[in-house]
């Protein structure tokens, strides 16, 4: 801790926040400055104290503004003025100080301003220039003027009591509709809402006739608010959606604006590759057109893919011609359909192929095989004749390894035989 700190009024922060600050302790640390404590009670470090300084000003602080080191705002600022003092300021400015005694810049002065308004303000806010607030056209209003101002326009006022303009009072419109409005919001301009939508809703009629001025079909048969979506055929033949908020501002047709295409145009380029188009509107290049393929697929795709620079097409062709190209002749690797051939005899008996695990301890005899897992072993042929069924052709590998075998064969097959050569002395190669 600093010295300042410890002069300050500052202790140990382990003590102070454990220990509870007593009332007369308060006391006395105010006492020990020459001040008066007029607060009754100690409530916490927050709770604004009332006091009455050395030089006579009565103010409130809290306990830790104090310990910190704050005192007397007035005191501090040297502004604490004589009541000859103020009494000639207001004079200055041709008002009349009815007060006789200055507490602090705080408390409330009575006056009479220089057009006979009987006021009170603090000599705070009337030393830096503010005056009465009737003259400055500031004045507070009553219940009595707001209800006058609310009649003017036929509206009910149905609170009985106006605290600030920000306050919300209850009132009833000429139309019978019951809502709440602060009375800045009313000087402002605002009124009741459902008239103010019930205003803004335009005949239906007139919104049919607007369409059909620019060769528009409107296909809704309601309209409800101006942002509510409105379904129309352009005269491209596009259906889309649009609000009248939207059309009264100029928008029209996004796909007329964008060159986007029109179902009948979407309908000839799928019959180019011999495509059946199903569905019967466009609404934009996302939005799933159904269709039947030439091989008879039905199925759906957005016009942004079928125009796409890789030709999306029927997935399920595509996944076909996938199939085709991953199995069979498509394959690389295709060998001619011997997975298909049978194995010999002896590899139908089950405790033949127990005794190759176990002659190979049940482990994978691939030096770098990582799969721990003793409960996933294969027998592997390591010439790949599903018919050589001989001990010294067999080898015991887990199943990751076993597919692994079947790139580089050649390569495999001289690795298994050379394991196989040197652990059991076979004459594989």
């Amino acid at each position: 801790m600093t010295y300042s700190n410890f002069k300050s009024g500052k202790r140990c922060r382990l003590c102070s926040h454990n220990a509870p600050i007593s009332y007369d302790y308060v006391k006395r640390q105010f006492e020990a400055v020459n001040y008066k404590l007029l607060s009754k009670e100690y409530i916490n470090s927050s709770t604004k104290l009332k006091y009455i300084c050395p030089k006579g000003t009565i103010s409130y602080i809290t306990w830790n503004s104090f310990q910190q080191g704050h005192r007397c705002g007035c005191c501090a600022k040297n502004v604490q003025p004589t009541m000859d003092k103020i009494k000639k300021s207001f004079e200055d400015r041709n008002a009349k100080l009815l007060s006789k005694k200055y507490l602090n810049c705080y408390e409330k002065l009575d006056y009479i301003c220089e057009n006979g308004h009987k006021q009170q303000i603090s000599w705070d806010s009337w030393s830096v220039g503010h005056g009465c607030p009737i003259c400055a056209g500031n004045k507070k209003h009553v219940i009595e003027f707001v209800k006058k101002e609310f009649e003017k326009e036929k509206y009910i006022l149905l609170s009985k009591e106006y605290i600030n303009n920000k306050n919300k009072l209850k009132y009833e419109c000429p139309k019978g509709h019951i809502h709440f409005i602060s009375y800045g919001k009313w000087l402002y301009g605002r009124r009741c809402p459902t008239c103010a939508i019930e205003k803004s809703k335009v005949d239906f009629n007139l919104i049919k006739e607007s369409f059909a001025k620019e060769n528009y079909i409107l296909l809704s048969e309601k309209y409800i608010s101006s942002l509510s979506k409105l379904k129309y055929k352009c005269p491209k033949g596009t259906i889309g959606h649009i609000n009248w908020n939207s059309w009264s501002l100029g928008h029209r047709c996004k796909c007329c604006a964008y060159n986007m295409p029109t179902i009948d145009f979407i309908r000839k380029e799928f019959e180019k590759e011999n495509y059946i188009l199903l569905s019967n509107e466009y609404v934009n290049g996302t939005t799933k057109l159904n269709y039947i393929c030439p091989k008879g697929h039905r199925h759906s795709m957005s016009w942004s893919n079928w125009n796409h620079p890789k030709k999306y097409r029927c997935t399920f062709c595509a996944r076909e011609r996938s199939s085709i190209r991953m199995f069979g002749s498509g394959n690389p690797q295709w060998k001619g359909g011997i997975t298909c051939e049978p194995y010999c005899e002896i590899w139908l008996d089950k405790e033949y192929k127990k005794d190759i695990k176990i002659r190979d301890q049940n482990i994978c005899l691939n030096p770098y095989c990582n799969n721990f897992n003793t409960n996933d072993l294969v027998i592997h042929h390591v010439d790949y004749n599903k018919k050589n069924c001989s001990p010294s052709n067999l080898i015991t590998v887990c199943r990751s390894c076993n597919i692994k075998a079947n790139i580089d064969r050649s390569w495999h097959q001289l690795w298994y035989k050379t394991i196989l050569n040197k652990r059991y002395k076979y004459n594989c190669l």
